[in-house]
């Protein structure tokens, strides 16, 4: 038996390990577990891609990797912004279930991050209590002799409370820790950090996770003069030229990291899983500034391409109708493990498109930039609107209307038809109801 005096030397990430190994929780690793590569891109048009038949823009990395790998051209967030976006894909769960809606906190009074950031930096650490309640990716991952690594955005304070076994944001509102800090450097300035942790996982004979978050194509739309000279002439403005160059810059970094994994003979064993947080559409007049895309429920702002990669399980297959979701991913990354995901999870396998074909529905949630922490309780405070996309059909449920649109006629959604047709709007408001219900908070009070 082990002391007390022993425990109390362990980390309480290896405690809580422990713990669930002692009630069965903790299931072994097999020797042929995939290595998980997860890239998630920052602020991207679903249709700024190759591979995704963008006229222009140049991403020949991910291109090769959706190639090979099953790819759906039909997937969406679960929110048009970052923050509550990154919790449904760790938790496999919806921002009203999250309570992680927006990506700051309302501050009282005149106050605001400026003026007062110690109020801020409380508020802050008081909004990412609520993932320490939700079923995590991160920590099953963990607890199942996964090696896991944050690089890049991260809201949640020290990665390392949430599960991750290295990270290099450190979280901490006091020293600037809102959503990244030291972590937004990989792939802008350095991918030193993974190739070490990755190097130091391989001799320790453990599976490893790598969250590469790269702060990319986000603004500042500032990459390197010589991608900017690639689009300077066939962009329609200077702001969006410089945010192609991002988003190219981007995917250098992503060939950067398959490539040094390949050197090092990882490549084979390793699932890589794409998607984006949210979409973007460059203001033609302002540089790093957007319209009508993230923040919004349309689908410049929510929809993305979902694809995974791993050349010795899955097949090359490119699905142009299924609708899939960011609320996938987790379980999908877990049961590729060989690892049960926790039953609270929403999400269903991407690798089995029949299911995905059965369910045929998606679901969206659009709230504040801002939340207030007082009203966590309230799932409609600070709410915007709430999509429902059922085959072809797209429902947005503001506040005082409804919008009804076509995706398969219309897939920048611009023509409304809830004037045409109000039995389907009827009946996808009757099903957006439904799904609320069945997916209730974790501790409604």
């Amino acid at each position: 038996m082990i002391s007390i005096a022993t425990l109390s030397r362990f980390s309480p990430h290896v405690l809580y390990r422990l713990l669930l190994i002692s009630f069965g929780v903790f299931q072994s690793v097999a020797a042929d577990q995939p290595n998980v590569v997860f890239i998630l891109s920052d602020d991207q048009a679903w249709n700024d891609y190759g591979f995704m038949g963008h006229e222009h823009i140049q991403t020949p990395n991910l291109d090769a990797l959706a190639r090979q790998g099953l790819l759906y051209e039909r997937g969406y967030v679960t929110a048009p912004l970052c923050r509550p976006s990154l919790a449904s894909i760790v938790t496999s769960r919806y921002p009203h279930q999250t309570g992680i809606r927006g990506n700051d906190p309302v501050m009282p009074g005149s106050n605001n991050r400026k003026n007062n950031p110690s109020m801020f930096a409380k508020l802050r650490s008081r909004m990412t209590t609520p993932l320490h309640e939700q079923p995590s990716l991160i920590r099953t991952l963990n607890v199942n002799g996964y090696a896991t690594l944050q690089t890049g955005k991260w809201w949640e304070g020290n990665p390392k409370d949430h599960g991750f076994t290295h990270a290099m944001t450190h979280g901490d509102e006091s020293r600037g820790g809102r959503h990244g800090d030291k972590g937004l450097d990989i792939g802008r300035k350095t991918m030193q950090p993974i190739y070490e942790f990755v190097e130091n996982a391989a001799e320790n004979g453990q599976p490893f996770f790598v969250w590469y978050g790269v702060f990319l194509p986000h603004a500042p739309h500032n990459a390197p003069q010589r991608f900017f000279d690639k689009y300077k002439d066939v962009a329609p403005n200077e702001p969006t030229a410089w945010y192609w160059a991002n988003v190219d810059w981007f995917d250098e970094t992503c060939g950067e990291l398959v490539n040094h994994l390949k050197s090092k003979g990882l490549y084979e064993n390793t699932l890589f899983v794409y998607t984006c947080d949210n979409g973007w559409i460059p203001d033609p007049q302002r540089r790093d500034r957007y319209i009508r895309s993230k923040q919004e429920p349309v689908e410049a702002g929510i929809r993305t391409p979902i694809f995974l990669t791993h050349s010795s399980t899955i097949d090359p297959r490119r699905d142009s109708t299924t609708l899939a979701s960011n609320i996938d991913i987790a379980p999908t990354i877990l049961r590729a493990c060989g690892i049960t995901p926790p039953e609270e999870m929403e999400g269903l396998d991407l690798r089995d498109s029949d299911e995905l074909r059965r369910r045929n529905r998606i679901f969206v949630e659009a709230y504040q930039h801002d939340t207030d922490l007082d009203h966590l309780d309230d799932i409609n405070h600070g709410l915007k609107a709430r999509v429902i996309i059922e085959g072809w059909n797209k429902l947005i449920a503001w506040s005082d209307h409804k919008q009804l649109f076509d995706l398969k006629s219309d897939s920048d959604d611009r023509n409304d038809l809830s004037n045409n047709d109000p039995q389907t709007v009827e009946e996808l408001s009757n099903a957006l109801k439904h799904w609320l219900t069945k997916t209730p908070m974790m501790n409604p009070e």
